[in-house]
């Protein structure tokens, strides 16, 4: 008896664990909503973080390796490009000779570059430039060189253009000088009451070179000081063809030369070297002031030396930098703005537009230089 008493136990407490565990909520392995919300924006973040840049080739069309100014604006580009992990970059001479840079443009186009970028010698051609790229389907970005009209821009929903306000910097260099002559009576050295002055221009066709001449200018005479313009030399951006200029002007009119204005600062560096074989800016001769653009290194110098008397800041790696973010915009769908080209630099986007500003650059304040 007490045996099919036991059995009967065990077999209740059998049923009674069954019943227990139908009760019990069986764990479900599949996510809950939240989890898997979380999960989808994780993986989400994850695919976003791990996406890689279309890769993208690149052409540069440079007016003259040898400037000063280029190349460290081609240097700074180069860099980023090699760096980027997506651009693939590569940079031609066009040895300040149009025929050189129309064959440069004809290879990177043939090759099917993405982006075409030309430091453009003709600007009479710059329509057939844009036609070209067009044809090709490229995006063509035009840098450090005169802007292509608004009808040049309608031409073709690729175009782009990066360069400096060249108004901008011919001001600085008229203040300059409008404030040694004020600051100084014994400037006027024939005392003819005219300030008498030398023109360094780069070249006659290149806007940049032609708006700091007359902004220079306007500015002096803005100041109320009466100007005579001794001689006007194209230079071509060239410190050998300064030099060569100034020595000529010295050897006829060094009575009457009060001031040298340079469109760049390799083309005041030549003339600084041509007064210094006269015998100017030593303990007996005459010092004038001569101004310039770019604030290269070498400009610097001359600024620390105290034969420049004032410069524009023309920053090369801004140009070049601009130069690259913008490419990263256009490849990554994003809108060419002042957020999104993320640059710590003074610049304006205007459209399809992109001016860099200009700083005065003197020897109190070489150090803003670096760069």
């Amino acid at each position: 008896m007490k045996k099919v008493v036991a059995l009967v136990l065990v077999l209740a407490m059998c049923v009674a664990m069954v019943a227990c565990k139908t009760t019990t909520p069986t764990e479900s392995t599949e996510p809950t909503a939240a989890e898997s919300a979380a999960a989808d924006t994780a993986v989400a973040s994850e695919e976003s973080a791990a996406a890689e840049i279309m890769p993208a080739t690149a052409g540069v069309c440079w007016y003259n390796f040898a400037d000063t100014f280029i190349s460290s604006a081609r240097q700074t580009l180069e860099d980023a490009a090699g760096d980027s992990g997506w651009l693939t970059l590569s940079s031609a001479d066009s040895a300040f000779d149009v025929p050189t840079q129309a064959n440069n443009v004809n290879l990177f186009l043939t090759q099917g570059v993405d982006y075409l970028l030309v430091n453009n010698l003709d600007t009479a051609g710059t329509a057939n430039l844009i036609q070209q790229a067009k044809d090709a389907g490229t995006t063509i970005i035009f840098l450090n060189t005169n802007t292509p009209t608004d009808e040049e821009f309608a031409m073709y929903d690729n175009v782009w253009f990066i360069s400096s306000l060249a108004d901008q910097s011919g001001t600085i260099m008229g203040d300059y000088v409008a404030k040694y002559w004020q600051d100084h009576p014994d400037a006027d050295r024939n005392g003819n009451g005219m300030l008498d002055y030398v023109m360094l221009i780069g070249f006659e066709w290149h806007y940049d070179s032609t708006a700091r001449r007359d902004y220079s200018i306007k500015a002096v005479e803005d100041a109320g000081i009466t100007t005579n313009k001794v001689y006007e030399a194209v230079c071509n951006y060239s410190r050998a063809d300064a030099m060569n200029t100034m020595q000529s002007i010295l050897t006829s009119n060094a009575d009457d030369v009060e001031a040298v204005f340079a469109a760049n600062d390799d083309m005041a560096l030549g003339a600084i070297e041509a007064m210094k074989a006269a015998g100017w800016f030593d303990d007996d001769g005459p010092s004038i002031p001569v101004v310039s653009v770019d604030a290269t290194a070498v400009g610097c110098e001359a600024l620390a030396e105290g034969t420049l008397l004032g410069t524009a800041l023309n920053n090369p790696v801004t140009l070049g930098s601009l130069a690259y973010r913008l490419m990263y915009c256009l490849q990554n769908g994003l809108e060419v703005n002042a957020e999104n080209l993320d640059y710590n630099a003074g610049f304006k986007v205007e459209g399809h537009r992109i001016w860099i500003d200009y700083i005065p650059i003197d020897a109190s304040n070489i150090a803003d230089a670096k760069y």
